[in-house]
This record gives structure tokens, C-alpha cells and sequence, in this order.
């Protein structure tokens, strides 16, 4: 099962949010994301979070429409965006995209949204915003990269080294190095063919793929 997520921060809309959005078979909304789902035109089934973000009078809106509320204090652990998470894992989702991120007032909430992606293994976790699409790749593993010649793709390691990073079909092409946590290295890498793969011994490495078409 595919979820989607509509987090809180600002929404860029572009191809890659409609089709995850027509291949999703539930939606939910964290806080004020769904004043993001409702631009887009979609109602989420059901809205999580301390409802601190999402005006009174949209709320009342989508709970007239059947949305459904699980409100949580104010005062608690997780992020709404996690909440959103924690709830479509339980609801057996196998993949999850979240959309809204990025950007946004709060800088903090665009590394926290990140840094769900190193805590859930259990699903397979996405970001879209615009033209990007970001994953993590744990090692020991592999991962395809497919769009157009000329894509961006950006390597950068996540809570420590990556080690053992071997790229076919990239631009700078790497042979089992070591990419440093805290150094840019791999960013603004380009696809030479319409397929590349990834692959990582050990460590985490986050994959930003941004679409050359859409920019």
C-alpha cells in the first residue's frame, strides 16, 4: 500500500507530486499540510498533529467532508510529520512519500523531515518537492537512479561516512570510495545514461534525484 503525506512546510507542485499522488491509496495530512492537499484538490482521510497549524475553520470544513482527526498534545515527542509516518506504517503502507518537506518557516522541521528517513527501515520513505525526489540507501545495498540524461543526482552521507560508494552511469563516477560525512563532495553529480546505480558497503547515503525537464 502507498501513502502519501502532505507535511507542513512549502509545496512545489510538479509532475513527480501528481503522480504519487495518483498512484496513492491513502492520504493523510499532517497539521497545516492540509491546507497544502486542498490546493492540490485532495482531501486527506485523516489530518494528525496538535492542530497548532491548520485554521478552525478549515478544519471544520474537512471534518464536515468526513475527514477523520487524531489530535495529539501539544506537548509531545514526536513531530507531526513523524505522527503522520507512525500512522501509515500501522496502517500497513509499505511505501510512503511525503510532500511539503522542505522549506516552510521553520528550518528545523525541514532537517527533522530528513532525518525520518535514517529512523523508519521498515518502509520504503520518500521526499518530493519540484523537480527532487530524495531516499537513503543503506549499506549494504544498491539503488537505480532513472530519469534523463543531464538530472542532477546528489550523494551525500548521512550520520557518518558512507563507505564503499561504486556509481555506474554518473558523470564523476566513484569506485568504492569513502564519501566524508559533513563534506559536499557528492553533490550536483549528472546522469550520462537514462539508468545509474548506486551502491553502498556500508553506512547511509542520501539520494537526491532532481529532474532536469522540470526545473
Amino acid at each position: 500500500m502507498q501513502a502519501v503525506i502532505f507535511a507542513g512546510g512549502t509545496l512545489r507542485p510538479s509532475l513527480l507530486i501528481e503522480e504519487a499522488l495518483r498512484q496513492a491509496d491513502l492520504i493523510l495530512a499532517a497539521d497545516g499540510g492540509a491546507e497544502s492537499a486542498l490546493r492540490l484538490g485532495r482531501q486527506p482521510e485523516v489530518v494528525l498533529g496538535d492542530l497548532d497549524s491548520l485554521a478552525p475553520a478549515l478544519a471544520a470544513q474537512l471534518e464536515a467532508a468526513g475527514c477523520r482527526f487524531v489530535q495529539t498534545p501539544v506537548e509531545k515527542n514526536e513531530t507531526d510529520s513523524e505522527l503522520a509516518l507512525q500512522y501509515a506504517i500501522e496502517q500497513g503502507a509499505t511505501a510512503v512519500t511525503i510532500l511539503g518537506a522542505w522549506g516552510g518557516a521553520r528550518c528545523d522541521h525541514a532537517l527533522a523531515n530528513v532525518l525520518l528517513l535514517a529512523a523508519y527501515d521498515q518502509v520504503a520513505v520518500r521526499l518530493i518537492d519540484g523537480p527532487s525526489i530524495c531516499w537513503l540507501l543503506r549499506g549494504p545495498g544498491v539503488t537505480q537512479v532513472r530519469g534523463q540524461v543531464g538530472d542532477l543526482v546528489s550523494l551525500l552521507p548521512l550520520a557518518g561516512d558512507a563507505e564503499g560508494v561504486a556509481t555506474q552511469g554518473l558523470y564523476y563516477s566513484l569506485h568504492g570510495e569513502t564519501l566524508v560525512f559533513g563534506r559536499p563532495r557528492g553533490v550536483s553529480n549528472q546522469l550520462i545514461q537514462p539508468e545509474a546505480s548506486v551502491t553502498l558497503v556500508s553506512g547511509q547515503l542520501l539520494i537526491i534525484h532532481t529532474r532536469s525537464d522540470l526545473l
